[in-house]
């Protein structure tokens, strides 16, 4: 085989860097590590693929000799260059954060099987700088969020190139009822799906409510009905059951829902949240719980609360609330209010259990002495 004149200068120049790596003093070390740094960076149109790998393995095998500010120096040379060795830029994107930033930060020939390896055996760190590279894949993406990282995902959430699949968007949006910081880069990501941002609503504030109604161009009172009507509008909207019925049935699953978060739901307005969860608590439809809320009859609410085993303050703050929230043109007088917590607090549940199972009385067709 005729080797050409520069391919022999080549070959010459690799057997001495060879040769030279055969030296362990560190400042030997350092001199050779610099040397092949500079020959990768200004020279890399001289050398063949297999001529920069020979001399990429060089570095790799002297690194853990080489001091942290020359391994920089080399990794921010060379971050942004094209044609550098994969293994090269890969084994430096592995070291310590202050080696591997520049990589991970702007080397766009780190490839995702090998991004989704660092996160998922590196630091919080090294984590951190992936989520805010540009172009992320759908992969590494789904990888960020399963480190459970907070920061981590909030700075993956305001990374408007990533590529982060609905699949995660609807596992961070349920996330976000407990972690705010993930609400607003949740609802500022452009082409959210729209029946994430409806559910978010349940439990944003009302700056963030106003962000909602003003960005997903919904009218307001579709957010803000109740009933078969909220349930109609935003089926017709997203194609999907209720936010808030999805919303109960998981908490129901898990078996976190109680007395208490429907009693929230009511204070803070969120009235369809309310209503399914009375419905779940009680095993019944939200038909059945709506006559119960808003009928005329006090009794029945009474009863219901009963079956639920409130005490007789929380039947009476659920009496007060709902009769505010149903605009009652003709409240209860101080003299019904009073008979009627009276009438709860000589409620059995046994003959409660009874008179809700009567449809009747669900109805108002009959009274609750009726069901006896």
């Amino acid at each position: 085989m005729i080797v050409s004149s520069d391919g022999q200068h080549n070959i010459n120049q690799i057997l001495n860097l060879v040769e030279l790596a055969e030296d362990k003093s560190p400042t030997q070390r350092n001199f050779l590590y610099q040397k092949i740094g500079n020959f990768l960076i200004e020279d890399s149109e001289l050398y063949s693929s297999a001529e920069k790998e020979l001399m990429a393995d060089i570095l790799c095998r002297i690194t853990n000799d080489i001091e942290k500010s020359v391994r920089a120096e080399l990794s921010k040379n060379i971050a942004k260059k094209e044609n550098m060795p994969p293994e090269l830029l890969g084994f430096l994107a592995n070291d310590d954060i202050e080696i591997a930033l520049p990589i991970l930060q702007d080397c766009g020939v780190l490839d995702e099987i090998e991004l989704v390896k660092i996160v998922r055996t590196r630091s919080s760190q090294h984590l951190l700088a992936i989520a805010a590279r540009n172009n992320i894949s759908e992969s590494v993406s789904r990888a960020l969020c399963d480190s459970n990282n907070e920061e981590v995902c909030v700075t993956l959430l305001k990374n408007h190139t990533a590529r982060i699949p609905d699949t995660v968007l609807e596992t961070l949006s349920s996330k976000s009822e407990i972690i705010i910081a993930y609400q607003r880069p949740l609802l500022q990501r452009p082409f959210l799906p729209i029946h994430i941002a409806e559910k978010m609503y349940r439990w944003i504030s009302a700056a963030l409510k106003e962000y909602i109604i003003h960005k997903f161009d919904i009218d307001p009172d579709i957010l803000e009905l109740s009933g078969n009507q909220q349930t109609e509008t935003i089926q017709s909207i997203s194609q999907e059951k209720d936010p808030s019925e999805k919303l109960v049935d998981k908490l129901h699953k898990a078996g976190e829902l109680s007395n208490g978060f429907m009693l929230k739901s009511l204070r803070q307005g969120e009235i369809d949240l309310f209503e399914h969860t009375f419905a779940k608590l009680l095993e019944m439809t939200r038909d059945q719980i709506q006559k119960i809320l808003y009928s005329k009859d006090p009794q029945l609410l009474a009863v219901a609360c009963r079956v639920l085993g409130l005490d007789r303050i929380v039947y009476s703050t659920i009496l007060d609330l709902t009769a505010s929230v149903n605009h009652v043109e003709t409240p209860l007088s101080d003299e019904q209010r009073e008979n009627v917590v009276g009438f709860y607090g000589l409620l059995k549940l046994e003959a409660a259990e009874r008179a809700l199972g009567n449809q009747l009385f669900i109805d108002g067709e009959i009274k609750y002495f009726q069901t006896n």
